[in-house]
């Protein structure tokens, strides 16, 4: 029996040493599945920094194609406008030049106004044609947007701030003001 009584006691132990040896490798396999979790944890916000990144570097692409598009067309609509300025000068003469003959009655200079007439109504209407517009705001109130006060007057005829004079039209190209209208105002 005694035989027996160590074989039974080897036994125990090695069920005691099995029994430690288990614990040992699920305590083993418990850090090692911790540390994957705080791997998998990692790579989780890693991954999602990445996508952060990503689509704030299409949203920006796109915004760069949209801001150029914008650019191309607005170069486009507004190439004449150097042109534009150009010309005033001349449109403005033209105008004075009408004006000037308008008070000399003779035959000669009553044809020659009507030339000049419709040349001008043409040169308007060309400008017209690729979006220039003429702004003549006699009568209306003073839009300090368009119009630029060159000087005040009282007038009992007009309203505090409504345009007695045009002294010099203004012009816009594609509804963008190329020269304030300047006006004399009511006072």
């Amino acid at each position: 029996m005694t035989k027996e009584k160590l074989t039974e006691t080897e036994a125990q132990e090695n069920r005691e040493e099995m029994i430690v040896e288990d614990e040992i490798l699920e305590e083993a396999q418990d850090e090692n599945a911790t540390d994957v979790a705080d791997e998998i944890e990692t790579l989780k916000a890693e991954k999602e920094a990445l996508y952060d990144q990503y689509i704030r570097a299409v949203a920006e692409a796109q915004n760069i194609t949209r801001r150029a598009e914008i650019d191309v067309a607005n170069a486009h609509k507004y190439a004449l406008d150097k042109f534009v300025k150009d010309l005033l000068p001349i449109i403005d003469a033209m105008e004075l030049e009408m004006k000037a003959v308008d008070e000399n009655s003779s035959e000669e200079l009553k044809r020659f106004r009507e030339g000049s007439q419709l040349m001008y109504k043409m040169l308007l209407g060309v400008c017209e044609k690729y979006g220039v517009k003429q702004i003549r705001p006699e009568g209306e109130k003073l839009n300090p947007e368009l119009h630029q006060a060159i000087s005040m007057i009282p007038h009992d005829g007009y309203e505090t701030n409504q345009i007695i004079t045009v002294a010099q039209n203004g012009y816009l190209l594609n509804d963008r003001l190329i020269r304030a209208a300047q006006v004399i105002v009511a006072k």
